[in-house]
């Protein structure tokens, strides 16, 4: 019984964007049940990271924003409107916010982590979402608004909003990687191997290794893991070089992987035909 929930869980996320009609997404803020906390915004450092007055730096949960320019770096598309929609949706409430906290209440840099939303109940997660200004992504174990968040990204998507604007710029092919690809990132590509060692799953495309931990698997179905084998996928996460050195078996030890992304819930792979569906 177990197991056959996973598959329906895993099978649900693998055609969510697929199977709820746009007006159906518009009509679901993804509204917050109770607030946590109310606050004041000191300043919007990009479209999912703020200060508040205290001193807090607050990442967003469930999304990913472009980056604005830094070290170098140029800025990419849509990441000064995707601050700015942040910024206004603030400021027209006197930059006043309520926090909705996730089940971790903080990261690895001592961000606070929150849904974040206006006095009046709106969503500013599901807002960005639907502008086209971010990209959805699910963190074990803060996946209240996981749902709700990826019907959000697909009505973006159907109507062509903000970064889905130009797909090609937003999804890069495996083959395509190279020593300058870094951050977050949408990557399409066939899965050549699947290789299960007690560390997890990892799944070899082209330049690329998808990493499935052990300590993520409860969120899996194994057996529909093994069986995408030759199917093309699109994954969503942070791009990392090399491979772990837990992957190492002999299949990588004949290989060159380029980069390593690890994959921590069922919403970030896609079935390449299923996440690019044009029936909306």
């Amino acid at each position: 019984m177990q197991n056959r929930k996973k598959g329906a869980y895993w099978r649900l996320f693998l055609c969510l964007v697929s199977i709820f009609p746009a007006s159906a997404q518009a009509e679901t803020a993804c509204p917050a049940r109770q607030l946590d906390e109310t606050a004041r915004v000191r300043y919007v450092h990009d479209g999912d990271t703020l200060h508040l007055e205290d001193g807090r730096k607050v990442r967003l949960i469930g999304i990913n924003a472009p980056e604005l320019a830094r070290d170098d770096m140029p800025g990419q598309a849509f990441a000064a409107e995707a601050r700015d929609a942040l910024k206004a949706a603030i400021a027209s409430h006197d930059n006043r916010v309520g926090l909705v906290y996730g089940a971790d209440r903080h990261d690895r840099y001592k961000r606070t982590l929150a849904h974040l939303f206006t006095p009046d109940g709106d969503n500013l997660q599901a807002r960005l979402l639907l502008q086209g200004m971010a990209a959805a992504i699910a963190h074990p174990p803060n996946l209240a608004y996981t749902e709700c968040y990826s019907r959000q990204e697909k009505s973006a998507r159907c109507q062509g909003a903000g970064i889905w604007s130009d797909p090609e710029q937003v999804i890069t092919k495996a083959a395509d990687l190279d020593a300058e690809s870094s951050g977050f990132h949408l990557v399409t590509g066939k899965v050549e191997h699947i290789s299960q060692t007690r560390e997890g799953i990892w799944i070899f495309m082209s330049e690329l290794l998808l990493g499935v931990r052990s300590e993520d698997m409860a969120n899996f179905d194994l057996s529909e893991l093994l069986s995408l084998r030759g199917e093309q996928l699109t994954a969503r996460g942070w791009l990392h070089p090399g491979s772990p050195a837990q992957a190492k078996n002999k299949f990588l030890k004949e290989r060159t992987v380029k980069h390593y992304m690890r994959i921590r819930h069922p919403s970030a792979i896609e079935i390449y035909q299923q996440s690019h569906n044009t029936n909306c």
